[in-house]
């Protein structure tokens, strides 16, 4: 049995010469109805994109993309300062966290739960430099009891089912994530 395509972010961490780079791909089940996760690379060439550009160990950043791409995360029918304001605190969270490889690759999708409860999945992805295929290294498990504060966890590791507790270190990322309404 295939698995959807849930709404939720995209993020990679690139190093290069210049600066540091989070890429944020905002996907939209919506826009991708019946697509499975066979299908996506596919999703993923079309999502809304923005990169920082981060200098200075995080002290300075820049938000590059597209102004006509959708990327009104904070729904008021407008990109605004608002938008990038919550796009940039997730790439920086991202940028800061220390429980995902540095070279992780990660995608964020909230999961059904009774308010005030949040669950958000994290599945951490590696690309094969040969193939240009990702490959899942694992799913970091996140709830929350009370609306975001704070989210705790686990990683099971796909192939062998074994679980590792890692508290509550995502928890900025976590709450940056859940801020942005897709």
């Amino acid at each position: 049995m295939s698995i959807l395509i849930k709404t939720g972010a995209f993020l990679q961490l690139i190093e290069t010469p210049k600066d540091t780079q989070v890429i944020i791909k905002l996907i939209r089940a919506g826009e991708h109805p019946n697509k499975t996760m066979e299908q996506f690379a596919d999703v993923l060439a079309n999502a809304p994109s923005v990169t920082l550009h981060i200098k200075d160990d995080g002290k300075t950043s820049t938000l590059d993309f597209d102004p006509w791409s959708d990327i009104d995360v904070i729904p008021d029918n407008s990109i605004d300062e608002k938008d990038i304001a919550a796009l940039t605190q997730l790439a920086l969270a991202f940028y800061h966290q220390q429980v995902i490889t540095p070279e992780g690759i990660a995608y964020l999708y909230r999961l059904p739960a009774e308010p005030p409860r949040l669950r958000v999945d994290i599945e951490e992805f590696d690309i094969d430099v040969e193939d240009h295929q990702l490959y899942s290294l694992g799913v970091y498990d996140t709830r929350s009891a009370d609306s975001g504060s704070p989210f705790e966890g686990s990683k099971r590791n796909p192939e062998t089912g074994q679980m590792f507790d890692y508290g509550s270190a995502l928890n900025e990322l976590l709450k940056a994530f859940t801020k942005l309404k897709l």
